[in-house]
Formats: structure tokens, C-alpha cells, sequence
């Protein structure tokens, strides 16, 4: 069993370790992750974390799997720059005293990013709710088309969920991924295929 610490306070420390400019992003980070305590669904409260020589990102892990996404976009940003960058998963579990705990997994952020970049599933629709409580569920292309008029007549979102066009399909790469991450391995095929007999 994955024994649960305090998040912050870890990640403070990485940011102390390794952040030389810009450490102030991580303030954002704070502020992500105490807010996603409050949260009921898992999806919103896994992350992906990095720390860089110059500032923090903490990105949702499932926006991070569909490419139009701004986390993906974030996420893979650094690809070509992975030196320095440390990364973890974060899982918030619960709070203890106001602080946000949960399980950290370390990520090998060159290897892993370019897992993301061919795993990544392209956005289908978008469900948008609105602080009046109005939900709008579009395609994403009209979602482009109407972003910029939906805030202006409801305000902005308090809420976007974006879909593929097969959840499970998601869920199953993300899972993968998980697998990677603990050391798992594809086989490779030593031998060669049978030929059918007769």
C-alpha cells in the first residue's frame, strides 16, 4: 500500500531543490491543489507536476491524454528541453487539517512525455458550466467557433470538461500509462509467427 503524505509541503521542497526563477508559479500550484480537495470525482484531483529551472506547472492528467487541450500543450511543451525538469503524479486523497495528502509518483518526464505525445486522443465534444448553472455540451470545432460569444452571454466557465469520442478508450490509455510508470514493459516478439498447418 502507497503510504500518503502531505503534497505541498513536498512539493515545496522540490521547488526549493530545483526552481531557481519563478518560483512564485508554484503559488498557482497551491492554489490548484487545495481547491481539488473539495472535489468528488478522481479525474479532478490527479495531476501531473513539474518542476523546471525556471517555474512550476500542475496540469490535470486527464486533459494532458486530449491534444487540443491547454494542459497537453503545456505538458509537452518541454519535450526537447526535459534537462532539469523533475515531474511527479499527484493523487489527492483527502486533507488533514486544511492540507491537501496523497500519493506522489515519480516521472521520468523525457521518457514519459513522449508516451503522452502518442498516446493523446483528439478532443470530440466540450460540456461547459456556467456559475448560473447553465451547461452547454458542443462539438469541439463549434466550441472554437462560439467560445468567445458564450462568455460574453454567461460568463466565464466554471467548469469545462473536455471528451474524446471514446471515453473508454481514454481511460485505458491513461491506465496504460499508470503501468509504465510502476516499470512495466511491452514484450518484445522473440520468436517468429507460426505458420498455419494443414
Amino acid at each position: 500500500m502507497e503510504r500518503q503524505i502531505e503534497i505541498i509541503p513536498f512539493l515545496s521542497r522540490v521547488v526549493q531543490e530545483n526552481t531557481h526563477a519563478y518560483q512564485e508559479d508554484f503559488d498557482y500550484d497551491v492554489r490548484k491543489i487545495t481547491r481539488a480537495v473539495q472535489e468528488s470525482n478522481m479525474e479532478d484531483r490527479t495531476f501531473y507536476w513539474m518542476s523546471r529551472p525556471c517555474g512550476t506547472w500542475c496540469v490535470k492528467e486527464r486533459d494532458v491524454f486530449l491534444r487540443e487541450t491547454d494542459e497537453h500543450i503545456i505538458w509537452t511543451h518541454f519535450a526537447s528541453e526535459a534537462d532539469g525538469i523533475r515531474a511527479y503524479r499527484i493523487v489527492i486523497t483527502g486533507h488533514r487539517d486544511g492540507t491537501a495528502i496523497g500519493n506522489v509518483f515519480p516521472l521520468h518526464y523525457r521518457e514519459q512525455v513522449q508516451r503522452i505525445q502518442q498516446a493523446a486522443l483528439p478532443v470530440a465534444t466540450v460540456e461547459i458550466t456556467y456559475p448560473n448553472g447553465h451547461t452547454s455540451k458542443l462539438a469541439y470545432a463549434e466550441f472554437e467557433k462560439c467560445r468567445r460569444h458564450l462568455y460574453e452571454r454567461y460568463g466565464k466557465p466554471e467548469r469545462i470538461r473536455y471528451a474524446p469520442e471514446n471515453e473508454a478508450e481514454l481511460t485505458k490509455r491513461i491506465m496504460l500509462e499508470h503501468r509504465f510508470q510502476k516499470g512495466w514493459k511491452r514484450k518484445n516478439r522473440t520468436q517468429a509467427p507460426k505458420t498455419p498447418s494443414r
